[in-house]
């Protein structure tokens, strides 16, 4: 199993903090588009380290076009040696068009479409094929010489591989049938997985004639030096949970433990900004469902294993609170050795 880490540091710490992790042991280093931009942070990350790989888990797509994700996955993978990874997501429609001001209309249809669009302009800088993608949503029909970047800067690996985030079955499908990874979202329990995730994608890339998608999974875990600091984090875990659990499209995730009634009720305390009662809505048994509570480094690695060791390629250790990194690097080694 290799074992990844997510990192959000200010720009300033992130050379050192990602150095860290790759003396750490970790196989990879990720980031996500939250308050800051994903993709900055790996250019230090790239600077930093020498063999682990680097990737935006997730970069919102909608955010941009084809050309500008083409543009920056082409130069980090060729300044990191062919490191990168390039994460890309969808995120929500009031993000996308409130938020970034950007349309949103079919997001799997879109969102094959950015890809094969993203995928035409690397071929054209590639190979010095005309570029001629005429899609549904996008359309990048010119690159004169001025514009292309020098092929021989990803010489030996080639442009990066793209990997999609998905919960719903249609994002899900697309990613079996068109990305070279699946990146799971953390509230998705081991029955998803097992269930939903893995039977989709599978019968996607088969039906594409393609292999099985490589997947992450950044599994949510309750860790910390004693039962005070487990018992905070365990808090910490309940409100993100309860988060999550509000936009009706991880509803089915919870119907998948059985909880099927919490959805909308989570969705209408959030339309009304009452974070507290929501939380108070996630019991110890949805919490426990959803993460794993981490008694040692030994126990908590067969623990996550036992739950997704036969489904996913990759683990992320998922902590929505200041979880101690020694710490979580112990646990993230004793994965790898088991």
């Amino acid at each position: 199993m290799l074992v990844d880490s997510t990192i959000v540091r200010d720009l300033r710490d992130m050379g050192a903090a990602a150095a860290s992790a790759e003396a750490a042991g970790y196989d990879g280093i990720w980031t996500f588009e939250g308050a800051h931009d994903p993709f900055l942070p790996l250019l230090l990350a790239a600077e930093h380290t020498e063999n682990v790989q680097l990737g935006t888990s997730i970069a919102v797509a909608f955010a941009r076009n084809p050309l500008t994700l083409a543009t920056i996955g082409w130069d980090l993978q060729a300044y990191s040696g062919g490191r990168f990874v390039l994460g890309l997501g969808t995120q929500i429609k009031p993000h996308i068009t409130r938020r970034y001001s950007m349309p949103w209309s079919r997001p799997a249809a879109r969102m094959r479409d950015m890809i094969a669009g993203i995928r035409a302009i690397w071929d054209s800088w590639e190979n010095g094929s005309r570029l001629d993608h005429r899609g549904e949503f996008y359309q990048h029909t010119l690159m004169p010489p001025l514009f292309r970047p020098d092929a021989a800067q990803v010489d030996g690996f080639g442009p990066p591989p793209i990997w999609l985030a998905g919960v719903g079955p249609a994002m899900t499908r697309v990613a079996g049938e068109v990305a070279d990874g699946f990146l799971s979202h953390p509230l998705c329990p081991p029955e998803f997985l097992r269930d939903t995730t893995v039977p989709t994608l599978r019968s996607a890339a088969t039906q594409s004639e393609r292999s099985m998608p490589a997947i992450h999974h950044s599994a949510m875990v309750i860790v910390g030096h004693d039962a005070a600091a487990r018992a905070e984090a365990r808090e910490a875990v309940r409100r993100q949970i309860a988060f999550y659990g509000s936009t009706p499209a991880y509803h089915p995730v919870l119907e998948s433990v059985g909880y099927r009634d919490i959805g909308p009720r989570l969705h209408e305390l959030s339309r009304s900004g009452d974070w507290t009662a929501m939380a108070t809505l996630v019991d110890d048994t949805l919490v426990d469902a959803i993460a794993v509570t981490i008694d040692g480094p030994a126990a908590g690695a067969a623990d996550l294993l036992s739950r997704y060791g036969d489904l996913v390629d990759r683990m992320g250790l998922n902590t929505p609170y200041a979880a101690d990194p020694e710490l979580l690097a112990e646990v993230g080694s004793a994965v790898r050795r088991s």
